[in-house]
């Protein structure tokens, strides 16, 4: 009887704290205990970008956490009594995190970017830049203590290298082959077939295309750039020099780890030149780790030492008081 209260209390929802990753295309949440740090379960769900979705993120970080109490055996009520550290894809944008914050359903929480918790996960607690190209892209650097973002903006004015940009080029440049500004190669032959030969059912798919929808063409340009089609090339080239220029200007003169993450940009690895090639490492962690880590440090208490047992005074000097 007496394990059994002692099991029910370390997993009280009162000493329990969720690390949560919401990205792009989906958001996952591990479960904690504060106590000591241990990683109880994880749940999983959709996307969370908060600046393309608002409400539809909001539903899948609680699905996700939801999630993660059943699998450790707790009902889905006692989410308001947990803390939570997030990082989602678009909390950078204006006021969107402290929005976002009011709007969940925990007893507290923090809400950063998703590129954030990305840079604790790859780097720990250590100085260097990580750069995270998936579908869009954003870039972080942390020196001395001091954390700096470069990017981050979305498709519509930002995510340079990312794979919604280099689709989004692939489409353009088939358009131009169509119309003889520039010479037809394989890939945009590849292309218009799959539109059926027809370039206004491209311009139709692209004033509708989500930055996914743009996205699904990445890897296409490098299928192609591995044949040397020049159309592929020209595309890669532009997307890698705009990569480096930007890590140029968040390195600097100094000599950090470089930590490649997101489905697009391992791919970048075996393309970049110079000193930046040479900075490259694996990460040590996931974003998860990350928010996980994050989160440990932001609710967890630490035990308080034991108070040392105060000596037993002699008897006289208890009468005499």
């Amino acid at each position: 009887m007496v394990l059994y209260w002692y099991y029910i209390r370390m997993m009280n929802s009162d000493e329990l704290i969720f690390g949560i990753d919401g990205g792009g295309t989906g958001c996952r949440a591990a479960l904690c205990r504060a106590a000591d740090g241990v990683r109880l379960s994880e749940g999983q769900a959709g996307a969370a970008n908060i600046m393309t979705n608002f409400d539809a993120a909001r539903e899948n970080i609680v699905e996700a956490c939801s999630k993660a109490l059943e699998m450790a055996g707790l009902p889905h009520d006692q989410l308001p009594t947990t803390s939570a550290y997030l990082g989602v894809a678009g909390a950078n944008a204006g006021s969107y995190a402290k929005k976002f914050a009011a709007a969940l359903p925990f007893r507290q929480c923090e809400v950063n970017t998703d590129a954030e918790i990305s840079l604790q996960g790859a780097l720990g607690n250590g100085d260097g830049v990580v750069a995270i190209i998936g579908t869009g892209s954003v870039f972080i650097s942390r020196f001395d203590q001091q954390i700096q973002t470069v990017g981050g903006w979305g498709f519509v004015v930002g995510d340079l290298g990312s794979g919604a940009r280099v689709g989004r080029e692939l489409l353009q440049e088939t358009l131009l082959a169509h119309d003889h500004v520039r010479k037809a190669t394989p890939i945009t032959s590849h292309i218009l077939n799959d539109f059926r030969n027809n370039p206004q059912t491209i311009v139709e798919y692209a004033h509708s295309a989500s930055p996914g929808d743009f996205g699904r063409f990445a890897p296409l340009v490098l299928d192609y750039v591995e044949q040397q089609d020049v159309t592929a090339l020209r595309i890669w080239n532009r997307a890698v020099k705009s990569v480096e220029e930007t890590l140029a200007s968040i390195i600097g003169e100094r000599h950090p780890r470089l930590c490649l993450l997101g489905g697009f940009g391992k791919r970048y690895g075996e393309y970049l030149s110079g000193r930046i090639a040479e900075m490259v490492v694996p990460a040590q962690g996931s974003a998860l780790d990350g928010a996980v880590d994050l989160a440990l440090r932001t609710y967890a208490q630490p035990a308080q030492p034991a108070q040392p047992a105060q000596p037993a005074q002699p008897s006289s000097q208890r009468e005499a008081q």
